[in-house]
């Protein structure tokens, strides 16, 4: 009976509150999107995803947490494995695992397993660019799915995975500006299209390490590969501009930079996206009257456009109601890890954080046309299985924090 009590008393009931509105919107959403024209599919099996997802966030916590430590390296192989055998293809890129009828993506249960896996690593060390053994060990298992899911093509998905590498480096005893000279090389890459922007970025980095170096901040080793790594980096983006991205890749940057120069085509998607938010003003144009959606100008609004959908239909106030949810939500996530010292559960916990706030970082950008177009799905709003599922698992997670207690 205590016991029950003390289940009851840790149980994160707001937390839990909040998905179950946000999951409610979605249903909402996707419902108002095939209303009335005979295609009203989605609504109908989201519900089912949640339901499953559901199921799955319970199991998670009712895990003991020793269970979760333990399991993490085992996972991190069997969450990695389908990533090997990945054979449907969707839009030019094989994503997809066909399993007994079933398909899903295994790209997205392997931030499962990246999670899992780097919280156990970095819960029995500390880190920091002094001493670079330390890192190899996470560092490989990052680049492993990070590698396998960029081949499929999926960079926005693989980004997502770099991202809990660097914040799980920060928070595992990275200094800011030692993790602004780990990612250096990736931003060089990113700058290399500007030789200008490139060459200042080159200078002022090269200054930087060199001010640590005789700070005596960072070894003189670390500062050299660091510099060498940060040139190079730059001029093999250049070969792999043309060599290894593949065109609906490119496309996507230069439509990025410049939505107008294909209107009709690459660009199409993000001029719509702009109109049908744009048009929603401050109130909307009311439930189930989204022109953009439902005469279907917007592709994709029930996935990666849901957010363009809301705004057409209840305007900036529906669109900030959504966004404090999200932002109620993270905070309140984010404050466990300052309710428990566990440091596996912490690290977990960040991580979990981490991906949902890449996601809707870059899916609410990716709408208003403030980053490239990347088929990165809104947390518990698009539709879809195994980034549901996912979700939902990643909440059982957090809601395993204060329960694990209890134990």
């Amino acid at each position: 009976m205590t016991r029950d009590v003390d289940l009851k008393g840790r149980f994160d009931a707001f937390l839990f509150l909040v998905v179950i509105a946000l999951c409610g919107i979605s249903v909402t959403l996707l419902f108002s999107i095939h209303h009335g024209n005979g295609e009203a599919i989605y609504w109908k099996k989201q519900l089912v995803w949640q339901a499953l997802g559901l199921g799955a966030m319970v199991g998670v916590t009712v895990l003991p947490r020793r269970f979760w430590y333990h399991a993490a390296y085992p996972l991190y192989g069997i969450l990695m494995a389908p990533l090997l055998f990945t054979s449907v293809a969707a839009k030019g890129a094989e994503r997809w695992f066909a399993l007994g009828g079933f398909h899903f993506q295994p790209s997205e249960f392997a931030k499962l397993g990246v999670l899992l896996a780097l919280a156990r690593v970095f819960a029995d060390r500390r880190v920091n660019l002094s001493n670079l053994k330390p890192i190899i060990l996470p560092l490989v298992m990052f680049a492993i799915p990070f590698l396998l899911i960029l081949k499929q093509p999926n960079l926005s998905t693989a980004l997502s995975v770099a991202c809990v590498f660097f914040v799980l480096m920060y928070w595992s005893g990275f200094r800011l500006v030692e993790l602004l000279i780990l990612i250096s090389p990736l931003a060089s890459v990113v700058l290399s299209f500007q030789f200008t922007w490139w060459a200042i970025f080159n200078v002022v980095s090269w200054g930087l390490l060199l001010w640590l170096w005789k700070d005596r901040a960072i070894p003189g080793r670390i500062a050299a590969i660091f510099g060498i790594l940060i040139i190079s980096a730059g001029l093999v983006s250049q070969i792999a501009w043309s060599s290894v991205l593949k065109p609906h890749q490119r496309s996507r940057i230069e439509t990025f930079l410049d939505p107008m120069r294909d209107p009709s085509g690459a660009g199409y998607q993000v001029i719509q996206s702009q109109i049908a938010i744009g048009s929603g003003g401050l109130t909307g144009k009311g439930y189930g009257q989204g022109s953009q959606s439902n005469l279907q100008f917007l592709p994709e609004e029930h996935t990666d456009f849901i957010f363009s959908v809301l705004a057409e239909q209840f305007g900036l106030v529906g669109c900030l109601v959504v966004l404090g949810l999200f932002l109620a939500f993270l905070i309140r996530a984010l404050w466990l890890c300052f309710d428990y010292s566990d440091r596996f559960s912490n690290l977990v916990t960040v991580g979990a954080v981490a991906i949902f706030s890449f996601h809707i970082l870059v899916n609410v950008s990716m709408t208003l046309g403030l980053m490239p177009v990347t088929g990165l799905p809104l947390p518990f709003l698009s539709y879809g299985g195994s980034f549901v599922i996912t979700c939902f698992i990643l909440v059982g997670f957090l809601l395993h924090i204060r329960l694990g207690d209890a134990e």
